[in-house]
């Protein structure tokens, strides 16, 4: 059973947006963009692969952030069984993979050459923190297992190792660890319990907003994208949203556009700021786009701030 499936973090939607929103993005958000969308491409692979495996004796909690003292750490999958606990390191790297000297994972892609920390390093880490935590929780004296994953089906390992193996693997490795721990620790409700408990404690990484400069907003891809010709904008004509390129009708195609600029700017928006988001002109077709979200506002009627807060539960990604 799944208690966290792998999803998008907050953080992986901003840079998204960030993506498709910049007119020129940054070279190191692009590249955090990148490595960000790798690992949940990763992790939503790993599912199919371990369901292969037929143990339905488990509770699986995907890309959980958990806090052990003043640290976070986050674990790409953990699954609980009775008899122990595995933490999957999860890599989304093609190209040829292979271990130096000083034990660092080397990918060798398109004659280029990038350095990584050796994948079961990390997971044992977290092996570490977790470990600690449970403690804490009550939960101790239980196996803990790593295991790094590749899921790229591009990904050429040049090494032999029973711990780092291609996902396609997967299910033979889960049946001789579960073959090789035997005595049972905890039984089913007791890990539900668990799994639950940590689901609570699981904390997203915080975004940071766009500060509203000259050179960023400059910098920005304003309008109502079209979902078929991203990113051409529509154009709202007789209270509806129309793409000029492919005839794509939508009443109400603003609110992605809106749930964007939270993610870039922040909860708040006035009217101003929303004509200038959605390349509106008239102030009270803005005004009326505005009233019709019904979330909460603040000010008089010249001066009216509205929380898109709300917003993002209903219609985001």
């Amino acid at each position: 059973m799944i208690v966290k499936p792998p999803q998008k973090t907050e953080h992986l939607k901003q840079l998204e947006i960030m993506n498709e929103r910049y007119l020129d993005i940054p070279s190191k958000t692009f590249d955090l963009f990148r490595r960000e969308l790798s690992g949940y491409l990763g992790e939503k692979s790993l599912p199919y692969y371990v369901d292969l495996s037929n143990f339905t004796s488990r509770y699986d909690l995907y890309g959980l952030r958990l806090k052990d003292h003043n640290h976070h750490f986050q674990i790409d999958g953990l699954f609980l069984f009775p008899t122990f606990f595995l933490i999957t390191e999860v890599k989304h790297l093609k190209g040829k993979l292979y271990l130096n000297e000083s034990e660092q994972l080397i990918q060798n892609k398109d004659q280029e050459e990038k350095v990584y920390q050796h994948p079961l390093t990390q997971a044992n880490l977290q092996k570490t923190q977790l470990q600690s935590l449970l403690t804490n929780l009550g939960y101790s004296n239980i196996p803990i297992h790593t295991l790094a994953i590749f899921t790229h089906d591009q990904a050429q390992l040049s090494f032999q190792h029973l711990d780092m193996i291609p996902v396609q693997q997967c299910p033979d490795r889960l049946q001789k660890l579960v073959s090789s721990y035997t005595e049972r620790i905890y039984e089913m409700d007791q890990l539900l319990q668990l799994g639950k408990k940590l689901l609570t404690l699981h904390q997203e990484r915080s975004i940071s907003i766009l500060e509203p400069k000259r050179e960023i907003l400059n910098n920005i891809r304003r309008g109502v994208f079209c979902p078929t010709c991203k990113p051409k904008a529509m154009r709202r004509t007789h209270g509806t949203w129309i793409c000029s390129t492919c005839g794509h009708r939508d009443k109400n195609a603003h609110l992605d556009a809106l749930c964007d600029f939270v993610y870039l700017f922040g909860f708040y928006i006035n009217n101003k700021q929303a004509r200038w988001f959605l390349l509106v002109d008239s102030l009270y077709t803005t005004s009326r786009i505005l009233r019709k979200l019904e979330v909460e506002t603040s000010g008089g009627t010249k001066f009216r701030v509205y929380n898109l807060k709300s917003l993002l539960r209903k219609y985001k990604r």
